[in-house]
């Protein structure tokens, strides 16, 4: 009998972390070991992330059992996590279970569940929380405020032109270079003047020509409710995208077109018109993001859909599927059967491409 292996997030989520679930396995929980084998070059996934044409098996001293006895479980980490989630998104994994002494052997297909995180991702988590710890501002030096009004006392002062006034008292004594100083005195107390009537002029100059500035920009400024008109008249051009819009498939990551089209909830009829939209344009992941989500939350129309996109007997061949993979077929109608027990199609298909 073909076993059933979940890769499933932790609740909540942990980056890197992730429970492997194993269902309809008939051997014992102790002493057991498996293989991950992925189908595009059929290498394995080895103990240091990497893939390799040997085999490797990672060894579980005992799994779980769950509370009704139906499946085991154990703790993966990132060693199993990360290649899983940054494979290809048409990839597939062929998973292999089996007694550390080889008595017994299972097979089945792994595909990593929603909500799982790369560990990297934890990485960026601390990164942005150790970000808020900004170091202290460093202090600006100020200068004193006294400085800067004994700097100016000086040039207001004039205690240096009154000793000049007793030269007069003394006619005979007084050098001929220092007659001149009587004009120097009276230009310097002309110059005060002269600036300010040139201040005056220039502040006359000044409101004169705002005057008229504001005289000819007053005709244009009653015209502006047009050119706001006009600017409300375009906004609508704006309105916002639908999340599953297929403008967004090649302006988002696909991660991020994933999550906003999940969120937007459409119909089962509504999301296939999205994965055919993706798939015509190579958009390759977000059909197989957008599959398996919906197919995991049990939507049967979309597992269906999805199984025969691998199925032999319905397969056609495309960008996104270029060939047929029963033993995956058979992974997503016994997901199917999982919801709808009954469903004799499923029941079927199931057994006929079941390894």
């Amino acid at each position: 009998m073909t076993i059933r292996v979940d890769l499933l997030a932790l609740q909540p989520s942990i980056p890197g972390q992730a429970r492997l679930v194993v269902k309809k396995w008939q051997g014992a929980e102790e002493q057991l070991e498996f293989s991950i084998q992925r189908n595009q070059d059929h290498y394995f996934l080895q103990d240091g992330r990497h893939w390799s044409n040997n085999a490797f098996w990672f060894k579980v001293a005992r799994f779980t059992p769950s509370s009704d006895g139906d499946s085991l479980e154990t703790l993966v980490g990132a060693e199993v996590v990360d290649p899983l989630l940054e494979g290809s998104s048409s990839s597939n994994y062929r998973f292999e279970l089996r007694s550390q002494d080889g008595s017994q052997s299972d097979q089945g297909v792994i595909r990593p569940g929603p909500g799982l995180l790369l560990s990297s991702s934890e990485g960026a988590t601390r990164s942005t929380g150790a970000s808020a710890e900004l170091s202290p501002p460093l202090d600006i030096p100020r200068l004193p405020e006294l400085e800067l009004a004994e700097a100016s006392a000086p040039t207001v002062a004039e205690p240096t032109v009154v000793p000049a006034a007793p030269a007069s008292v003394e006619p005979p004594q007084v050098p001929a270079s220092a007659a001149p100083e009587q004009p120097q005195q009276k230009k310097s107390r002309l110059l005060p003047v002269i600036l300010l009537l040139a201040l005056l002029i220039l502040l006359g100059a000044a409101a004169g020509a705002w005057l008229w500035l504001n005289k000819d920009t007053a005709p244009p400024s009653a015209s502006t409710p047009p050119a706001a008109s006009e600017s409300n008249a375009v906004q609508p051009e704006t309105a916002p995208v639908a999340p599953c819009a297929v403008e967004n498939m090649g302006s988002l990551s696909e991660l991020a077109f994933v999550q906003g089209c999940v969120k937007q909830a459409p119909s089962s009829a509504e999301l296939l018109k999205v994965i055919a939209s993706a798939k015509a344009g190579k958009h390759c992941g977000i059909a197989q993001r957008l599959y398996a989500n919906r197919s995991q939350a049990g939507d049967v129309e979309i597992a269906r859909a999805y199984a025969r996109e691998y199925d032999p007997k319905y397969h056609q061949a495309s960008e996104c599927f270029a060939e047929p993979d029963a033993a995956t077929a058979a992974y997503w109608y016994e997901t199917i059967l999982g919801y709808t027990p009954d469903d004799a199609e499923a029941k079927q298909r199931f057994e006929e491409l079941k390894p």
